[in-house]
């Protein structure tokens, strides 16, 4: 896992080498090279899919959830809240008023990670503040709390407690006794359990 955000690291940072030297855009504020090469490096901008989702059942309002697939995908399906943003009109005039509201955490996310960090970089490039990436992006969303693993015998406390967080998760996200797999938001949300735990650190998106 470690070996695979390194390869992204890298390959952000040759990205953002050639981010350096395109043309300027008119009226965006840039970031400064060196601060957005060290900020590629930080792991803060990455939000887990556990504390995305408990935020979303929270429906805390400070969440910004920013689907970066095509539009016949996200009309299939897309997480409760989220709005639809082509990657090439990311600094539109539209889109930048968005992105730039106040008090908001905008989480850009794809099927995987690598459409989203290129969108982070862009974003992060021109200044706005409070940007992350949801961490593996839908497909680990899925994977993780419509079909979460089995849990070992020997599994502790917090292990047991997560999964029982995802399992209610499930619920809520599929709708209580339905049998069928298909993520739909729930019309009657059951319990959640929430996870205690100190929140992780926010950065200004790497600014």
């Amino acid at each position: 896992m470690e070996r695979k955000y390194t390869i992204l690291a890298v390959l952000l940072i040759v990205l953002a080498l050639g981010l350096v030297v395109l043309p300027k855009k008119k009226d965006l504020k840039e970031t400064d090279p060196k601060a957005l090469l060290s900020a590629i490096t930080e792991k803060s901008r990455y939000l887990s899919v556990d504390l995305v989702t408990h935020r979303i059942i929270e429906n805390d309002p400070t969440l910004l959830l920013i689907d970066l697939r095509p539009a016949n995908e996200f009309k299939a399906f897309a997480l409760p809240g989220a709005i639809n943003i082509q990657p090439d009109s990311l600094l539109s005039a539209t889109t930048l008023e968005l992105l730039n509201q106040p008090g908001k955490d905008k989480i850009l996310y794809s099927n995987s990670d690598l459409m989203a960090e290129k969108a982070w970089l862009l974003g992060t490039r021109y200044s706005i503040n409070r940007l992350y990436i949801l961490k593996g992006g839908l497909n680990e969303w899925y994977n993780t709390i419509i079909k979460p693993g089995e849990v070992s015998s020997t599994a502790s406390s917090a292990d047991l407690d997560l999964m029982s967080f995802r399992n209610a998760a499930r619920q809520y996200f599929t709708g209580a006794g339905q049998t069928s797999e298909t993520p739909v938001a729930a019309k009657a949300p059951v319990k959640v359990k929430v996870i205690r735990k100190a929140p992780e650190a926010k950065s200004g998106g790497g600014c």
